[in-house]
């Protein structure tokens, strides 16, 4: 059976953010907390918007009155998965339990060699 990355998107929202950066870094902190030790080995970063008027890549952060939205990217490896379906399904099942309430989106499912 093969193997599959499997990459996800989660919004995640930071009250009491002092900027964006601070937003940010937050919100990798408070994902990863969630995350370890069981799946230490998700790769947490904070994903890119396209610009509506120029198309330049953007971090994907929105903050207004010290409440900021984060889009988060998150990279699992799954292992003898049977399709790439069945792989987006298991990240999603094993993210998702440890992160309650944060909306989940599969952005791509690549098979590795």
């Amino acid at each position: 059976m093969p193997d599959y990355l499997v990459i996800l998107q989660a919004a995640w929202i930071v009250k009491k953010a002092r900027s964006l950066e601070d937003a940010m870094n937050i919100a990798v902190a408070e994902a990863g907390k969630r995350l370890n030790p069981d799946l230490d080995f998700v790769k947490i970063d904070v994903g890119d918007t396209a610009c509506p008027k120029c198309d330049s890549p953007l971090k994907s952060v929105f903050m207004v009155a010290g409440m900021a939205l984060v889009g988060l990217i998150l990279e699992m490896k799954v292992f003898n998965a049977k399709s790439a379906e069945h792989a987006a399904k298991i990240s999603k099942y094993e993210i998702g339990k440890r992160m309650p309430r944060i909306p989940l989106e599969v952005l791509e499912v690549v098979e590795l060699d």
